[in-house]
C-alpha cells in the first residue's frame, strides 16, 4: 500500500497540512490570550466563551501535532525506497538535524500553548 504514489502523495500532504495547523493553531491562542484582559471587562459572557474556544484551539494543536508525528512515522517506511543510493549519505545526516530542530520548536511551542490556555488570567 505505501508503494501506491498516491498514498505517498496523501501522507505527505496531511503532514504538511498538520504542520500548517499546528503553527495556525498557536498564532491563534496568542491572538485570543491577548483579547482576555479587554473581553473580561466588557462582557463576562464572551470572556467564558473565548477561553471555551482557546481550549478548543489547543486540542486542536495537539491533533495536529498527533498528525503531524504519525505521518511523519508512515514518510519513515518509504523515505529509504524513494532517496537514490548517491544521495543517502548526506540526506540522513540532514534529515536528522531537520528533526532535531522541529522538536526544539514544537516542544517549547506546545508547552507555550498550553501555557497560553491554562495559565492564570
Amino acid at each position: 500500500m505505501i508503494d501506491s504514489p498516491w498514498v505517498r502523495l496523501a501522507n505527505n500532504w496531511l503532514h504538511d497540512i498538520g504542520m500548517g495547523l499546528w503553527a495556525a493553531c498557536l498564532l491563534l491562542l496568542v491572538v485570543l490570550r491577548g483579547r482576555y484582559a479587554a473581553l473580561a471587562a466588557l462582557d463576562p459572557a464572551a470572556f467564558d466563551a473565548v477561553a471555551s474556544v482557546t481550549s478548543l484551539v489547543f486540542w486542536l494543536l495537539v491533533g495536529a501535532l498527533a498528525d503531524i508525528t504519525l505521518t511523519g512515522a508512515v514518510r519513515l517506511f518509504y523515505w529509504r525506497a524513494q532517496t537514490p543510493p548517491e544521495q543517502m549519505q548526506t540526506k540522513r545526516p540532514a534529515l536528522m538535524w531537520k528533526h532535531v530542530a522541529f522538536l526544539a520548536l514544537y516542544v517549547p511551542g506546545t508547552w507555550w500553548a498550553w501555557t497560553l490556555v491554562w495559565r492564570a488570567v
